[in-house]
């Protein structure tokens, strides 16, 4: 009777294995059912650092799969593709590559730099606009000047360059000027932002005013690159490209 009662005990702690409804249950007395999921074996993301990376593998490599290629821009500087979720690993969704823009300079919402630093910045981490030229010619002089003196009424600042003692200029600074600095992947155009900036004796200070817009178009910008860069993929409907 006590083998027999020991037999019991053994057999009743014992966890079982159960299949129900193509899901497999591990169960313990007194405990409740634990699911058992199987490893997906899959490959892991490619990090990649261009548009031109991810087009040349969305071309020669992903779009040969089965089923439709998913790209999508979630920010400026990221740019995912994926595919469908798969019924035979559990909905798995298999995210192929995602490149990320690693290499741009960047421009923070407000910079404050010396005359001489934002001159060199102007040629170095920013796009040639109209208004760039304008800001370097700007900056040049009020670096030339020997003597400055600044007059700002809360709209518009005027500053007043001396050069020797005959020479001396005074001019009224445009408070709203249009940048397009580097802020997203290099290969295409840089979005556009409006800045305020304000001079005083320590340097010059640009302000983003445009609400943080440029991250829109630079979404749009790359998402417009890739449709003609996949243009045939696109229409043959293997890739489907969002923001």
């Amino acid at each position: 009777m006590l083998k027999e009662f020991i037999k019991h005990i053994q057999e009743t702690t014992q966890p079982q294995i159960v299949e129900k409804d193509g899901a497999t249950f591990v169960v313990y007395a007194g405990e409740a059912p634990q699911q058992i999921r199987p490893i997906i074996s899959h490959p892991n993301t490619l990090p990649l650092h261009s548009l031109d990376a991810l087009v040349k593998l969305v071309r020669t490599e992903a779009s040969k799969a089965e089923t439709p290629l998913y790209i999508t821009i979630p920010d400026h500087l990221t740019v995912r593709c994926f595919g469908q979720p798969q019924p035979d690993a559990r909905f798995f969704r298999q995210v192929y590559y995602e490149a990320k823009a690693t290499d741009v300079p960047g421009w923070g919402e407000k910079v404050q730099l010396g005359f001489e630093e934002a001159q060199i910045a102007m040629r170095t981490r920013f796009q040639e606009t109209t208004d760039t030229i304008y800001a370097l010619k700007l900056l040049s002089d009020i670096c030339c000047g020997a003597k400055v003196v600044y007059n700002d009424n809360g709209i518009a600042t005027t500053v007043t360059t001396q050069k020797g003692v005959a020479l001396q200029s005074n001019e009224q600074i445009r408070p709203i000027i249009t940048l397009k600095p580097y802020r997203t992947f290099q290969e295409v155009e840089q979005p556009e932002s409006i800045f305020l900036i304000r001079v005083n004796e320590r340097g010059i200070t640009f302000t983003e005013a445009d609400g943080g817009m440029w991250k829109l178009k630079a979404r749009q910008t790359v998402k417009a690159f890739l449709e003609e860069q996949l243009a045939e993929e696109v229409v043959g409907n293997n890739v489907y490209i969002a923001l």
